[in-house]
Protein backbone atom coordinates (compact mmCIF):
# COMPACT_ATOMS: atom_id res chain seq x y z
CA UNK A 1 0.00 0.00 0.00
CA UNK A 2 0.96 3.61 1.00
CA UNK A 3 4.70 3.74 1.84
CA UNK A 4 5.41 5.73 4.74
CA UNK A 5 7.83 8.15 3.82
CA UNK A 6 9.23 10.08 7.09
CA UNK A 7 10.48 13.91 6.90
CA UNK A 8 13.05 13.89 5.23
CA UNK A 9 16.18 14.07 7.78
CA UNK A 10 17.32 17.55 8.29
CA UNK A 11 21.35 17.42 7.80
CA UNK A 12 23.13 18.31 10.84
CA UNK A 13 24.46 21.98 11.16
CA UNK A 14 27.81 22.60 12.03
CA UNK A 15 29.37 25.36 12.18
CA UNK A 16 32.36 25.97 10.06
CA UNK A 17 34.98 28.31 11.32
CA UNK A 18 37.36 29.61 9.26
CA UNK A 19 41.18 28.94 10.47
CA UNK A 20 42.83 31.37 12.68
CA UNK A 21 44.82 33.95 10.66
CA UNK A 22 47.85 34.26 11.48
CA UNK A 23 49.22 37.35 13.13
CA UNK A 24 51.38 39.73 10.40
CA UNK A 25 54.79 39.46 11.50
CA UNK A 26 55.54 43.23 12.43
CA UNK A 27 58.57 44.22 10.65
CA UNK A 28 60.46 47.22 11.62
CA UNK A 29 59.19 49.52 9.24
CA UNK A 30 55.31 48.95 9.58
CA UNK A 31 53.06 50.83 12.53
CA UNK A 32 53.04 48.77 15.63
CA UNK A 33 49.36 50.23 16.59
CA UNK A 34 46.95 50.16 14.28
CA UNK A 35 43.61 51.87 14.82
CA UNK A 36 45.27 53.09 18.55
CA UNK A 37 44.90 56.81 19.14
CA UNK A 38 48.39 57.59 20.55
CA UNK A 39 48.75 59.61 23.31
CA UNK A 40 49.07 62.95 24.00
CA UNK A 41 52.86 63.54 24.40
CA UNK A 42 52.94 61.72 20.99
CA UNK A 43 50.77 63.62 19.17
CA UNK A 44 52.26 66.84 20.56
CA UNK A 45 55.93 65.48 19.92
CA UNK A 46 55.09 64.79 16.27
CA UNK A 47 53.67 68.36 16.27
CA UNK A 48 56.98 69.82 17.54
CA UNK A 49 58.78 67.91 14.50
CA UNK A 50 56.38 69.75 12.01
CA UNK A 51 57.36 73.27 13.37
CA UNK A 52 61.01 72.39 13.65
CA UNK A 53 61.29 72.12 9.82
CA UNK A 54 60.35 75.83 8.76
CA UNK A 55 62.97 76.99 11.68
CA UNK A 56 65.39 75.09 9.93
CA UNK A 57 63.94 76.59 6.62
CA UNK A 58 65.24 80.00 8.13
CA UNK A 59 68.28 79.16 9.28
CA UNK A 60 69.31 77.82 5.82
CA UNK A 61 67.46 81.33 4.51
CA UNK A 62 69.69 83.04 7.07
CA UNK A 63 73.09 81.14 5.56
CA UNK A 64 71.66 81.91 2.04
CA UNK A 65 71.40 85.41 2.47
CA UNK A 66 74.65 85.27 4.42
CA UNK A 67 76.20 84.14 1.31
CA UNK A 68 74.22 86.17 -1.15
CA UNK A 69 75.57 89.70 0.83
CA UNK A 70 79.08 88.57 0.40
CA UNK A 71 81.05 86.29 2.88
CA UNK A 72 84.89 86.24 3.37
CA UNK A 73 86.44 83.67 0.91
CA UNK A 74 86.83 81.12 3.92
CA UNK A 75 83.52 81.09 5.25
CA UNK A 76 81.88 80.47 2.43
CA UNK A 77 82.46 76.49 2.51
CA UNK A 78 81.46 76.60 6.10
CA UNK A 79 77.79 78.44 4.64
CA UNK A 80 77.45 76.20 2.19
CA UNK A 81 77.33 73.54 4.41
CA UNK A 82 75.63 75.01 7.37
CA UNK A 83 72.47 75.77 3.93
CA UNK A 84 72.40 72.33 2.84
CA UNK A 85 72.67 70.74 6.62
CA UNK A 86 70.29 72.78 7.60
CA UNK A 87 67.76 71.84 5.09
CA UNK A 88 68.04 68.19 5.47
CA UNK A 89 67.63 68.33 9.43
CA UNK A 90 64.41 70.39 8.44
CA UNK A 91 63.57 67.48 6.04
CA UNK A 92 64.76 64.68 8.67
CA UNK A 93 62.34 66.60 11.00
CA UNK A 94 59.28 66.78 9.05
CA UNK A 95 59.54 63.46 7.19
CA UNK A 96 59.72 61.51 10.48
CA UNK A 97 57.41 63.11 12.29
CA UNK A 98 54.36 61.00 11.09
CA UNK A 99 56.64 57.67 11.15
CA UNK A 100 56.75 58.47 15.16
CA UNK A 101 53.04 58.72 15.37
CA UNK A 102 52.43 55.21 13.96
CA UNK A 103 54.74 53.69 16.27
CA UNK A 104 57.45 52.85 13.42
CA UNK A 105 60.29 51.74 15.74
CA UNK A 106 63.57 51.89 13.13
CA UNK A 107 62.00 55.28 11.68
CA UNK A 108 61.55 56.35 15.32
CA UNK A 109 65.41 55.59 16.39
CA UNK A 110 65.99 57.53 12.75
CA UNK A 111 63.87 60.16 14.33
CA UNK A 112 65.99 60.76 17.05
CA UNK A 113 69.23 60.34 15.54
CA UNK A 114 68.19 63.31 13.25
CA UNK A 115 67.09 65.45 15.84
CA UNK A 116 70.64 64.81 17.56
CA UNK A 117 72.20 65.97 14.15
CA UNK A 118 69.99 68.92 13.98
CA UNK A 119 70.97 70.01 17.16
CA UNK A 120 74.36 70.37 15.87
CA UNK A 121 73.74 72.24 12.42
CA UNK A 122 71.91 74.80 14.88
CA UNK A 123 75.04 74.31 17.45
CA UNK A 124 77.11 74.87 14.15
CA UNK A 125 75.22 77.62 12.93
CA UNK A 126 75.71 79.38 16.03
CA UNK A 127 79.20 78.93 15.57
CA UNK A 128 78.95 80.60 12.35
CA UNK A 129 77.52 83.18 12.89
CA UNK A 130 79.60 84.53 15.94
CA UNK A 131 82.88 84.08 13.46
CA UNK A 132 80.98 86.09 10.65
CA UNK A 133 78.76 88.89 13.30
CA UNK A 134 76.03 87.72 11.55
CA UNK A 135 72.52 88.72 13.41
CA UNK A 136 70.71 86.78 11.33
CA UNK A 137 72.14 83.66 11.32
CA UNK A 138 72.31 84.35 15.06
CA UNK A 139 69.29 84.18 15.90
CA UNK A 140 67.96 81.96 13.24
CA UNK A 141 70.21 79.20 14.68
CA UNK A 142 69.31 79.95 18.34
CA UNK A 143 65.63 79.67 17.15
CA UNK A 144 66.72 76.32 15.45
CA UNK A 145 68.83 75.06 18.62
CA UNK A 146 66.10 76.04 20.63
CA UNK A 147 63.72 73.55 18.87
CA UNK A 148 66.03 71.17 18.59
CA UNK A 149 66.27 70.59 22.19
CA UNK A 150 62.72 70.74 22.51
CA UNK A 151 62.24 68.25 19.93
CA UNK A 152 64.92 66.10 21.78
CA UNK A 153 63.72 66.05 24.99
CA UNK A 154 60.20 64.93 23.65
CA UNK A 155 61.69 62.40 21.69
CA UNK A 156 63.49 60.80 24.62
CA UNK A 157 60.28 61.25 26.87
CA UNK A 158 58.89 58.03 28.47
CA UNK A 159 55.27 58.09 26.92
CA UNK A 160 56.91 58.44 23.45
CA UNK A 161 59.53 55.38 24.24
CA UNK A 162 56.81 53.18 25.23
CA UNK A 163 54.51 54.16 22.50
CA UNK A 164 57.17 53.50 19.95
CA UNK A 165 60.11 50.94 21.70
CA UNK A 166 59.95 47.31 19.71
CA UNK A 167 60.21 45.06 23.01
CA UNK A 168 56.85 46.66 24.92
CA UNK A 169 54.79 46.18 21.64
CA UNK A 170 53.74 43.54 21.82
Amino acid sequence: MYETVSSPSVPERRSVTAPPTPRPRAGLLSGRRPGERPPSDVRQTCALMFVAGPFFGFLAYAAWDRLDAGAPGQAVTDLWTLLVLSVLAGAVAVGLAVPVLRAVPLLWRAAQFGALAGMGVALSGLHRAAQLSSTLVMVAAALAALLAIVVNIALWTTAVRRWCDVRRAA
